[in-house]
């Protein structure tokens, strides 16, 4: 039982909750039987996982259970600690039964380009990791291929942005730090179809062709895409609303495009 925050492993871990730290150990923090479980299906190679005793022991056979049972039966180090402990790993207010170190799992560019697929995402300097976390869950669901994050998104890592993607950051290949203008030219060879998320869009997101190839880009949550990057689409569709009903956020825009892509290709 680990009990003191001053443990090396607990404070190995707690410089993790920051970005500077995350970059010099190549290394995030996963909170949350979800995530956990995605990293131990997709065999990432976690580094240790903290449980608290009562996450574990009142069902041995639960989701808990096959958690610790899994993380040993993969090598993983499995250490029960004190919720003091527990609360020092976490940034939320009720921290979770389990908290985990795993490598970085992203991707470059040229992989997500060259494995074949036909859905992507781009996003342009979406600052808000719930908004970020939504939008993975929503690509993983739809089958994207892969997304795309400017050097100006929110750290990926961020332990937000990884509670919010409930383990989809395991399962879609996100490749960051991309320029922008680069990987829509290198779409365009493609022949993908770029389709950005506009809300001055003439042309409603269910009128567009998405059984192609095809690209989907969204912008910041405050000031959307710039213009540079709505010259280089081939489409700019907005989601109609009601006169008075404000924008939608940038997770809820990528799941309405996501899933109307999901739709039209199911027709076909």
């Amino acid at each position: 039982m680990i009990s003191s925050v001053h443990n090396p492993l607990v404070l190995r871990a707690r410089k993790l909750q920051k970005r500077s730290g995350r970059a010099r150990a190549g290394e995030f923090l996963v909170e949350g039987a979800n995530g956990i479980g995605e990293a131990l299906a997709t065999g990432r190679g976690l580094s240790v996982v903290f449980v608290l005793p009562a996450f574990v022991s009142p069902a041995p056979d639960g989701p808990a259970g096959d958690l610790a049972e899994g993380a040993a039966a993969a090598g993983v180090p499995v250490y029960e600690v004190t919720e003091a402990v527990m609360a020092a790993l976490s940034g939320t207010e009720q921290p979770p039964g389990a908290v985990a170190i795993a490598p970085f799992v992203d991707v470059s560019p040229a992989q997500v380009l060259g494995a074949g697929g036909d859905l992507f995402v781009v996003l342009d300097r979406v600052r808000d990791p719930g908004n970020l976390g939504t939008v993975l869950r929503a690509a993983w669901a739809a089958g994207a291929a892969g997304v795309f994050l400017s050097g100006e998104t929110v750290d990926v890592y961020n332990p937000k942005v990884v509670r919010a993607s409930a383990g989809a950051l395991f399962r879609v290949p996100v490749a960051r730090e991309v320029a922008i203008p680069w990987v829509l030219a290198e779409l365009g060879t493609m022949k993908v179809r770029r389709i950005a998320a506009d809300p001055a869009g003439q042309v409603p997101y269910d009128a567009v062709p998405m059984v192609g190839p095809c690209a989907l880009v969204f912008g910041n949550e405050a000031w959307g895409l710039p213009p540079e990057v709505l010259a280089a689409v081939d489409d700019r569709a907005s989601i109609p609303m009601r006169a008075a009903a404000e924008s939608l956020n940038v997770g809820v825009s990528a799941a309405v495009f996501l899933f109307e892509a999901g739709r039209q290709r199911r027709g076909q």
